[in-house]
Protein backbone atom coordinates (compact mmCIF):
# COMPACT_ATOMS: atom_id res chain seq x y z
CA UNK A 1 0.00 0.00 0.00
CA UNK A 2 1.38 3.08 -0.89
CA UNK A 3 1.13 5.79 1.76
CA UNK A 4 2.15 8.37 -0.56
CA UNK A 5 1.95 9.69 -3.86
CA UNK A 6 5.11 11.09 -5.39
CA UNK A 7 4.73 14.47 -6.75
CA UNK A 8 5.58 14.86 -10.43
CA UNK A 9 8.17 17.08 -11.66
CA UNK A 10 8.54 19.14 -14.82
CA UNK A 11 10.82 18.16 -17.40
CA UNK A 12 12.77 21.30 -16.55
CA UNK A 13 12.88 20.51 -13.14
CA UNK A 14 14.04 17.14 -13.80
CA UNK A 15 17.04 18.73 -16.23
CA UNK A 16 18.38 20.99 -14.04
CA UNK A 17 18.54 18.28 -11.41
CA UNK A 18 20.11 15.82 -13.52
CA UNK A 19 22.68 18.27 -14.96
CA UNK A 20 23.85 19.81 -11.71
CA UNK A 21 23.88 16.06 -10.15
CA UNK A 22 25.98 15.34 -12.63
CA UNK A 23 28.28 18.03 -13.07
CA UNK A 24 28.55 18.06 -8.74
CA UNK A 25 29.38 14.42 -8.82
CA UNK A 26 32.35 15.24 -11.58
CA UNK A 27 33.55 18.15 -9.62
CA UNK A 28 33.96 16.04 -6.51
CA UNK A 29 35.25 12.88 -8.10
CA UNK A 30 37.82 15.26 -9.93
CA UNK A 31 38.86 17.08 -6.66
CA UNK A 32 39.29 14.06 -5.24
CA UNK A 33 41.39 12.30 -8.07
CA UNK A 34 43.62 15.73 -8.20
CA UNK A 35 44.22 16.02 -4.56
CA UNK A 36 44.65 12.37 -3.99
CA UNK A 37 47.29 12.55 -7.27
CA UNK A 38 49.30 15.69 -6.04
CA UNK A 39 49.64 14.25 -2.19
CA UNK A 40 51.12 11.26 -3.76
CA UNK A 41 53.45 13.58 -6.25
CA UNK A 42 54.54 15.67 -3.02
CA UNK A 43 55.03 12.16 -0.88
CA UNK A 44 56.76 10.53 -3.84
CA UNK A 45 58.60 13.90 -4.37
CA UNK A 46 59.84 13.73 -0.65
CA UNK A 47 60.16 10.01 -0.20
CA UNK A 48 62.84 9.79 -3.36
CA UNK A 49 64.84 13.62 -2.26
CA UNK A 50 64.85 11.79 1.61
CA UNK A 51 66.17 8.68 -0.15
CA UNK A 52 68.61 10.11 -2.00
CA UNK A 53 69.91 12.05 1.18
CA UNK A 54 72.05 9.04 2.71
CA UNK A 55 73.48 8.70 -0.41
CA UNK A 56 74.09 12.81 -1.12
CA UNK A 57 75.87 13.29 2.62
CA UNK A 58 79.64 11.87 3.55
CA UNK A 59 82.21 12.51 6.13
CA UNK A 60 85.47 14.09 5.05
CA UNK A 61 88.48 14.64 6.49
CA UNK A 62 89.36 18.36 6.94
CA UNK A 63 92.91 20.63 7.66
CA UNK A 64 93.32 21.01 11.02
CA UNK A 65 91.52 20.16 14.29
CA UNK A 66 88.67 22.03 16.20
CA UNK A 67 87.53 21.55 19.42
CA UNK A 68 84.47 19.28 20.14
CA UNK A 69 83.10 22.18 21.70
CA UNK A 70 83.69 24.20 18.01
CA UNK A 71 82.41 21.53 16.36
CA UNK A 72 79.33 20.75 17.71
CA UNK A 73 80.48 17.38 19.43
CA UNK A 74 81.48 16.04 16.05
CA UNK A 75 85.02 14.14 15.41
CA UNK A 76 88.21 16.57 15.27
CA UNK A 77 89.27 15.56 11.64
CA UNK A 78 86.01 15.46 10.35
CA UNK A 79 82.76 18.05 8.77
CA UNK A 80 79.59 17.24 6.91
CA UNK A 81 79.61 17.93 3.18
CA UNK A 82 76.90 17.53 0.58
CA UNK A 83 77.94 15.75 -2.91
CA UNK A 84 74.92 17.12 -4.70
CA UNK A 85 74.54 20.91 -4.42
CA UNK A 86 70.84 20.63 -6.14
CA UNK A 87 70.53 18.48 -3.33
CA UNK A 88 71.42 20.69 -0.82
CA UNK A 89 69.47 23.87 -1.09
CA UNK A 90 66.35 20.64 -0.74
CA UNK A 91 66.92 18.72 2.29
CA UNK A 92 67.94 20.20 5.34
CA UNK A 93 69.99 18.65 8.30
CA UNK A 94 69.91 18.92 11.70
CA UNK A 95 71.78 17.55 14.89
CA UNK A 96 69.09 16.70 17.89
CA UNK A 97 70.15 16.34 21.47
CA UNK A 98 68.73 13.44 23.30
CA UNK A 99 66.38 16.88 25.01
CA UNK A 100 65.36 17.84 21.72
CA UNK A 101 67.73 20.79 21.32
CA UNK A 102 69.12 21.93 18.44
CA UNK A 103 73.28 21.03 17.56
CA UNK A 104 74.98 22.92 14.73
CA UNK A 105 78.28 22.79 14.36
CA UNK A 106 80.11 26.40 12.98
CA UNK A 107 81.50 25.30 10.10
CA UNK A 108 77.67 23.64 8.83
CA UNK A 109 76.51 26.10 6.02
CA UNK A 110 73.36 27.33 7.20
CA UNK A 111 70.99 30.21 6.31
CA UNK A 112 68.60 32.51 7.82
CA UNK A 113 65.20 30.08 6.11
CA UNK A 114 67.35 26.86 6.78
CA UNK A 115 67.84 27.70 11.00
CA UNK A 116 64.15 28.73 11.42
CA UNK A 117 62.98 25.59 9.52
CA UNK A 118 65.76 23.83 11.65
CA UNK A 119 64.36 25.51 14.42
CA UNK A 120 60.62 24.45 13.79
CA UNK A 121 60.83 21.11 12.72
CA UNK A 122 62.76 20.55 15.94
CA UNK A 123 59.95 22.44 18.04
CA UNK A 124 57.19 20.26 16.16
CA UNK A 125 58.96 17.02 17.09
CA UNK A 126 59.18 17.86 20.55
CA UNK A 127 55.59 19.56 20.38
CA UNK A 128 53.92 16.15 19.21
CA UNK A 129 56.21 14.20 21.42
CA UNK A 130 57.97 12.69 18.77
CA UNK A 131 60.07 9.95 19.53
CA UNK A 132 63.73 10.16 18.07
CA UNK A 133 64.00 6.86 16.92
CA UNK A 134 65.39 5.95 13.67
CA UNK A 135 62.63 6.78 11.06
CA UNK A 136 62.17 6.78 7.77
CA UNK A 137 60.02 9.17 5.56
CA UNK A 138 58.04 10.43 8.04
CA UNK A 139 55.47 13.12 8.19
CA UNK A 140 55.21 16.33 10.42
CA UNK A 141 52.58 18.97 9.90
CA UNK A 142 53.86 21.77 12.89
CA UNK A 143 52.95 25.85 12.51
CA UNK A 144 50.72 25.49 9.16
CA UNK A 145 54.11 23.81 7.66
CA UNK A 146 54.42 20.30 6.30
CA UNK A 147 57.45 17.99 6.88
CA UNK A 148 58.83 15.53 5.37
CA UNK A 149 61.56 13.45 7.14
CA UNK A 150 64.08 11.13 8.46
CA UNK A 151 66.00 10.25 11.34
CA UNK A 152 68.62 8.10 12.15
CA UNK A 153 71.23 7.75 15.00
CA UNK A 154 74.66 10.17 14.26
CA UNK A 155 77.37 7.57 14.76
CA UNK A 156 80.23 11.13 15.65
CA UNK A 157 78.28 12.51 18.50
CA UNK A 158 76.64 9.90 20.90
CA UNK A 159 73.24 10.97 22.05
CA UNK A 160 72.44 12.69 18.93
CA UNK A 161 70.19 12.10 15.87
CA UNK A 162 70.37 13.43 12.49
CA UNK A 163 67.64 14.78 10.80
CA UNK A 164 67.12 15.22 7.13
CA UNK A 165 64.06 16.96 6.40
CA UNK A 166 62.14 18.59 3.46
CA UNK A 167 59.68 21.09 3.40
CA UNK A 168 56.82 20.82 1.35
CA UNK A 169 55.11 23.36 2.62
CA UNK A 170 55.11 25.53 -0.81
CA UNK A 171 53.90 23.10 -2.53
CA UNK A 172 51.04 22.03 0.02
CA UNK A 173 50.43 25.46 -0.68
CA UNK A 174 50.26 24.85 -4.43
CA UNK A 175 47.85 22.37 -3.70
CA UNK A 176 45.15 24.35 -1.92
CA UNK A 177 45.43 27.07 -4.36
CA UNK A 178 45.05 24.88 -7.10
CA UNK A 179 42.24 23.54 -5.16
CA UNK A 180 40.40 26.84 -5.11
CA UNK A 181 41.22 27.65 -8.76
CA UNK A 182 39.13 24.36 -9.59
CA UNK A 183 36.47 25.61 -7.57
CA UNK A 184 36.00 28.59 -9.08
CA UNK A 185 36.47 26.83 -11.97
CA UNK A 186 33.96 24.71 -11.59
CA UNK A 187 31.55 26.63 -9.84
CA UNK A 188 31.30 28.97 -13.30
CA UNK A 189 30.98 25.68 -15.23
CA UNK A 190 27.92 24.55 -12.99
CA UNK A 191 26.48 28.20 -13.36
CA UNK A 192 26.66 28.34 -17.07
CA UNK A 193 25.70 24.48 -17.74
CA UNK A 194 22.54 25.56 -15.73
CA UNK A 195 21.72 28.64 -17.59
CA UNK A 196 22.07 26.56 -20.93
CA UNK A 197 20.11 23.58 -19.41
CA UNK A 198 17.35 25.93 -18.25
CA UNK A 199 17.28 27.58 -22.18
CA UNK A 200 17.15 23.99 -23.59
CA UNK A 201 14.64 23.06 -20.91
CA UNK A 202 12.63 25.93 -22.11
CA UNK A 203 13.07 25.00 -25.56
CA UNK A 204 11.22 21.62 -24.99
CA UNK A 205 8.90 22.26 -22.23
CA UNK A 206 6.98 25.43 -24.19
CA UNK A 207 6.22 23.35 -27.41
CA UNK A 208 5.28 20.10 -25.28
CA UNK A 209 3.09 22.85 -23.29
CA UNK A 210 1.51 23.66 -26.20
CA UNK A 211 1.08 20.13 -27.66
CA UNK A 212 -0.64 19.46 -23.83
CA UNK A 213 -2.93 22.16 -24.38
CA UNK A 214 -3.85 21.09 -27.70
CA UNK A 215 -4.74 17.29 -26.79
CA UNK A 216 -6.93 19.27 -24.12
CA UNK A 217 -8.76 20.44 -26.82
CA UNK A 218 -8.95 17.39 -28.69
CA UNK A 219 -10.30 16.18 -25.82
CA UNK A 220 -12.92 18.72 -25.40
CA UNK A 221 -14.34 17.87 -29.04
CA UNK A 222 -11.88 20.64 -30.46
CA UNK A 223 -10.84 19.15 -33.79
CA UNK A 224 -8.39 21.80 -35.28
CA UNK A 225 -5.26 21.41 -36.51
CA UNK A 226 -2.26 22.99 -34.68
CA UNK A 227 -0.33 25.50 -37.43
CA UNK A 228 3.00 26.30 -34.14
CA UNK A 229 6.09 25.34 -36.38
CA UNK A 230 8.52 23.41 -33.86
CA UNK A 231 11.99 23.41 -35.00
CA UNK A 232 12.64 20.06 -33.35
CA UNK A 233 12.37 16.82 -35.35
CA UNK A 234 10.51 14.63 -32.71
CA UNK A 235 8.27 17.36 -31.98
CA UNK A 236 7.51 18.69 -35.63
CA UNK A 237 6.71 14.66 -35.71
CA UNK A 238 4.66 14.72 -32.64
CA UNK A 239 2.62 17.47 -34.06
CA UNK A 240 1.98 16.03 -37.22
CA UNK A 241 0.94 12.72 -35.75
CA UNK A 242 -1.65 14.73 -33.88
CA UNK A 243 -2.61 16.65 -36.64
CA UNK A 244 -3.20 13.58 -38.84
CA UNK A 245 -5.56 11.87 -35.38
CA UNK A 246 -7.35 15.27 -35.24
CA UNK A 247 -8.36 14.84 -38.84
CA UNK A 248 -9.28 11.37 -38.18
CA UNK A 249 -11.10 12.25 -35.06
CA UNK A 250 -12.96 15.20 -37.14
CA UNK A 251 -13.88 12.73 -39.78
CA UNK A 252 -14.99 9.87 -37.52
CA UNK A 253 -16.86 12.45 -35.50
CA UNK A 254 -18.69 13.63 -38.56
CA UNK A 255 -19.41 10.19 -39.82
CA UNK A 256 -20.70 8.93 -36.12
CA UNK A 257 -23.16 11.92 -36.07
CA UNK A 258 -24.15 11.29 -39.55
CA UNK A 259 -24.33 7.65 -38.74
CA UNK A 260 -26.46 8.35 -35.79
CA UNK A 261 -28.70 10.85 -37.42
CA UNK A 262 -29.66 8.06 -40.19
CA UNK A 263 -29.70 5.46 -37.64
CA UNK A 264 -32.78 7.23 -35.64
CA UNK A 265 -34.02 8.15 -38.77
CA UNK A 266 -34.30 4.85 -39.95
CA UNK A 267 -35.77 3.52 -36.51
CA UNK A 268 -38.13 6.27 -36.28
CA UNK A 269 -39.94 4.94 -39.83
CA UNK A 270 -40.39 1.63 -39.23
CA UNK A 271 -41.29 2.30 -35.01
CA UNK A 272 -43.87 4.95 -36.67
CA UNK A 273 -45.07 2.34 -39.02
CA UNK A 274 -45.96 -0.04 -36.24
CA UNK A 275 -47.36 2.42 -34.07
CA UNK A 276 -50.01 3.67 -36.93
CA UNK A 277 -51.24 0.47 -37.25
CA UNK A 278 -51.66 -0.72 -33.92
CA UNK A 279 -53.64 2.51 -33.97
CA UNK A 280 -55.67 1.84 -36.78
CA UNK A 281 -56.07 -1.88 -35.78
CA UNK A 282 -57.23 -0.30 -32.52
CA UNK A 283 -60.26 1.62 -34.32
CA UNK A 284 -60.95 -0.23 -36.51
CA UNK A 285 -59.58 1.65 -39.44
CA UNK A 286 -57.40 -1.59 -40.69
CA UNK A 287 -58.34 -5.12 -41.15
CA UNK A 288 -56.75 -6.86 -38.24
CA UNK A 289 -54.51 -9.55 -40.67
CA UNK A 290 -53.28 -6.84 -42.91
CA UNK A 291 -52.48 -4.84 -39.87
CA UNK A 292 -50.70 -7.90 -38.13
CA UNK A 293 -48.52 -8.64 -41.30
CA UNK A 294 -47.69 -4.98 -41.90
CA UNK A 295 -46.30 -5.11 -38.34
CA UNK A 296 -44.74 -8.31 -38.64
CA UNK A 297 -42.91 -7.10 -41.96
CA UNK A 298 -41.82 -3.79 -40.55
CA UNK A 299 -40.38 -5.54 -36.51
CA UNK A 300 -38.09 -8.01 -39.21
CA UNK A 301 -36.89 -4.79 -40.96
CA UNK A 302 -36.46 -2.90 -37.30
CA UNK A 303 -34.80 -6.40 -36.10
CA UNK A 304 -32.79 -6.99 -39.01
CA UNK A 305 -31.46 -2.93 -38.71
CA UNK A 306 -30.49 -3.42 -34.96
CA UNK A 307 -28.82 -6.21 -35.55
CA UNK A 308 -26.61 -4.53 -38.36
CA UNK A 309 -26.23 -1.87 -36.24
CA UNK A 310 -24.89 -3.77 -33.42
CA UNK A 311 -22.39 -6.05 -35.91
CA UNK A 312 -21.06 -3.01 -37.01
CA UNK A 313 -20.42 -1.11 -33.62
CA UNK A 314 -18.57 -4.55 -32.52
CA UNK A 315 -16.58 -4.29 -35.77
CA UNK A 316 -15.27 -0.68 -35.37
CA UNK A 317 -15.07 -1.32 -31.46
CA UNK A 318 -12.24 -4.10 -32.40
CA UNK A 319 -14.15 -6.37 -29.72
CA UNK A 320 -12.16 -9.47 -28.53
CA UNK A 321 -14.84 -12.25 -29.22
CA UNK A 322 -13.68 -12.97 -32.88
CA UNK A 323 -13.03 -16.77 -33.20
CA UNK A 324 -10.90 -18.04 -36.19
CA UNK A 325 -10.53 -21.48 -37.48
CA UNK A 326 -8.91 -22.48 -40.60
CA UNK A 327 -11.98 -23.84 -42.56
CA UNK A 328 -13.09 -24.16 -46.88
CA UNK A 329 -14.40 -21.05 -48.03
CA UNK A 330 -15.93 -23.01 -50.81
CA UNK A 331 -18.58 -24.73 -48.14
CA UNK A 332 -19.40 -21.45 -46.36
CA UNK A 333 -20.40 -20.03 -49.30
CA UNK A 334 -21.70 -22.57 -50.72
CA UNK A 335 -24.02 -23.73 -47.42
CA UNK A 336 -24.84 -19.76 -47.22
CA UNK A 337 -26.11 -20.10 -50.49
CA UNK A 338 -28.13 -22.86 -49.86
CA UNK A 339 -30.10 -20.87 -47.23
CA UNK A 340 -31.91 -19.13 -50.06
CA UNK A 341 -32.75 -21.71 -52.60
CA UNK A 342 -36.01 -21.18 -51.66
CA UNK A 343 -36.28 -17.45 -52.52
CA UNK A 344 -34.01 -18.13 -55.87
CA UNK A 345 -36.69 -20.51 -57.04
CA UNK A 346 -39.15 -17.78 -56.24
CA UNK A 347 -37.40 -15.31 -58.59
CA UNK A 348 -36.07 -18.12 -60.97
CA UNK A 349 -32.76 -17.21 -60.58
CA UNK A 350 -30.10 -20.22 -61.15
CA UNK A 351 -26.79 -20.53 -58.98
CA UNK A 352 -23.38 -21.42 -60.66
CA UNK A 353 -21.07 -22.42 -58.50
CA UNK A 354 -17.20 -21.18 -60.38
CA UNK A 355 -15.12 -23.26 -57.80
CA UNK A 356 -11.57 -24.38 -57.62
CA UNK A 357 -11.97 -28.19 -57.53
CA UNK A 358 -8.97 -27.56 -54.58
CA UNK A 359 -10.30 -26.81 -51.18
CA UNK A 360 -9.48 -23.11 -50.38
CA UNK A 361 -8.49 -22.76 -47.03
CA UNK A 362 -8.42 -19.65 -44.90
CA UNK A 363 -8.25 -19.25 -41.03
CA UNK A 364 -11.58 -16.86 -40.33
CA UNK A 365 -14.57 -16.24 -38.17
CA UNK A 366 -17.26 -18.17 -40.06
CA UNK A 367 -20.36 -15.72 -38.32
CA UNK A 368 -18.86 -12.81 -40.17
CA UNK A 369 -18.17 -14.41 -43.04
CA UNK A 370 -21.56 -15.63 -43.59
CA UNK A 371 -22.13 -12.04 -43.00
CA UNK A 372 -20.77 -10.81 -45.93
CA UNK A 373 -21.93 -13.53 -48.30
CA UNK A 374 -25.56 -12.85 -46.76
CA UNK A 375 -25.40 -9.12 -47.78
CA UNK A 376 -23.65 -10.01 -51.62
CA UNK A 377 -26.56 -12.64 -52.07
CA UNK A 378 -29.02 -10.85 -51.02
CA UNK A 379 -28.32 -7.95 -52.78
CA UNK A 380 -27.57 -10.07 -55.80
CA UNK A 381 -30.95 -11.25 -55.54
CA UNK A 382 -32.52 -7.85 -55.54
CA UNK A 383 -30.68 -7.40 -58.48
CA UNK A 384 -30.43 -10.51 -60.59
CA UNK A 385 -32.55 -11.47 -63.71
CA UNK A 386 -31.47 -15.00 -64.31
CA UNK A 387 -28.55 -15.31 -63.21
CA UNK A 388 -26.10 -15.59 -60.10
CA UNK A 389 -22.23 -16.54 -60.14
CA UNK A 390 -20.62 -17.84 -57.28
CA UNK A 391 -16.36 -17.74 -57.29
CA UNK A 392 -13.86 -19.04 -55.00
CA UNK A 393 -10.54 -19.76 -56.68
CA UNK A 394 -6.86 -19.79 -55.15
CA UNK A 395 -4.08 -17.70 -56.78
CA UNK A 396 -0.57 -18.46 -55.15
CA UNK A 397 -0.66 -16.81 -51.99
CA UNK A 398 -4.02 -14.70 -52.60
CA UNK A 399 -8.16 -15.96 -52.59
CA UNK A 400 -10.72 -14.53 -54.31
CA UNK A 401 -13.91 -14.42 -54.04
CA UNK A 402 -17.09 -13.09 -56.33
CA UNK A 403 -20.61 -12.95 -56.18
CA UNK A 404 -22.01 -12.00 -59.92
CA UNK A 405 -25.42 -11.18 -60.57
CA UNK A 406 -26.89 -10.34 -64.62
CA UNK A 407 -28.82 -7.75 -63.48
CA UNK A 408 -29.02 -3.99 -64.89
CA UNK A 409 -25.86 -1.85 -64.08
CA UNK A 410 -24.84 0.45 -60.63
CA UNK A 411 -25.56 4.01 -62.16
CA UNK A 412 -22.26 5.73 -62.52
CA UNK A 413 -24.14 8.55 -60.01
CA UNK A 414 -24.69 5.51 -56.93
CA UNK A 415 -21.33 3.14 -57.58
CA UNK A 416 -18.59 5.50 -55.92
CA UNK A 417 -20.95 5.55 -53.23
CA UNK A 418 -22.55 2.23 -53.11
CA UNK A 419 -20.48 1.42 -49.41
CA UNK A 420 -21.12 4.75 -47.55
CA UNK A 421 -23.52 4.15 -44.74
CA UNK A 422 -27.22 4.60 -45.09
CA UNK A 423 -26.81 5.47 -48.96
CA UNK A 424 -29.70 4.13 -50.64
CA UNK A 425 -29.25 3.07 -53.88
CA UNK A 426 -31.89 1.67 -56.32
CA UNK A 427 -34.02 -1.17 -54.62
CA UNK A 428 -31.79 -0.66 -51.43
CA UNK A 429 -33.33 -1.61 -47.87
CA UNK A 430 -31.78 0.28 -44.84
CA UNK A 431 -28.07 1.26 -46.90
CA UNK A 432 -25.88 -0.78 -44.15
CA UNK A 433 -25.07 -3.57 -45.56
CA UNK A 434 -22.40 -2.92 -48.04
CA UNK A 435 -20.95 -1.21 -45.23
CA UNK A 436 -20.97 -4.09 -43.03
CA UNK A 437 -19.42 -6.08 -45.60
CA UNK A 438 -16.34 -3.65 -46.78
CA UNK A 439 -15.82 -3.34 -42.80
CA UNK A 440 -15.25 -6.94 -42.00
CA UNK A 441 -13.22 -7.51 -45.49
CA UNK A 442 -10.72 -4.39 -43.98
CA UNK A 443 -10.63 -6.15 -40.88
CA UNK A 444 -8.86 -9.09 -42.20
CA UNK A 445 -6.70 -7.19 -44.39
CA UNK A 446 -8.30 -7.87 -47.54
CA UNK A 447 -9.77 -5.44 -50.05
CA UNK A 448 -13.59 -5.37 -52.13
CA UNK A 449 -13.91 -4.39 -55.57
CA UNK A 450 -16.69 -3.65 -57.76
CA UNK A 451 -17.00 -3.66 -61.58
CA UNK A 452 -20.81 -3.30 -63.29
CA UNK A 453 -21.72 -2.47 -66.52
CA UNK A 454 -24.56 -4.00 -68.83
CA UNK A 455 -23.43 -7.34 -69.02
CA UNK A 456 -24.06 -7.37 -65.00
CA UNK A 457 -22.29 -6.55 -61.80
CA UNK A 458 -19.49 -8.65 -59.45
CA UNK A 459 -18.22 -7.68 -56.10
CA UNK A 460 -14.92 -9.16 -55.99
CA UNK A 461 -12.86 -9.94 -52.71
CA UNK A 462 -9.13 -10.39 -52.10
CA UNK A 463 -7.84 -11.87 -49.15
CA UNK A 464 -3.63 -12.39 -48.95
CA UNK A 465 -2.72 -15.81 -47.14
CA UNK A 466 0.25 -14.39 -45.70
CA UNK A 467 -1.65 -11.77 -43.80
CA UNK A 468 -3.63 -14.43 -41.67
Amino acid sequence: MKWFKSEKKSIQFKLISMVSSLMIGTFVIVIVVFNLLFTQYIETTATGLLSFSGQGIERVPMEGRMDNDEKGGMGSNEIVRDNNPAFAVSVNRALIGSDYELRLPADFPVNIQQDTDSLNFVEGLENQDVSLEEVENARLEWNNNLYYYTLTEDDALAGSTAAYFINMTDLYNLENYLNLILVCVMVVALILALVVTYFISLRIANPMRSLAVFAKRIGEGEYDTINDDFSDQELHELKQAMNETTTKLRQYDTEQRAFFQNASHELRTPLQIIKNTAEGIEYGIVEEKTGTDIIKTETDKLSDLVEDILFLSRLESKSPDRITSANDLRETLSYTAERYSRLFEQNNVQIIYDFSEAPVYYKYDERELERIFQNLLSNALRYAQHTIRLICKEQGDRIILGIYNDGEAISEEDLPHIFDRFYFGKKGVHGIGLSIVKAIVASYKGRIEVHSDIAGTTFTLYFNKSSN
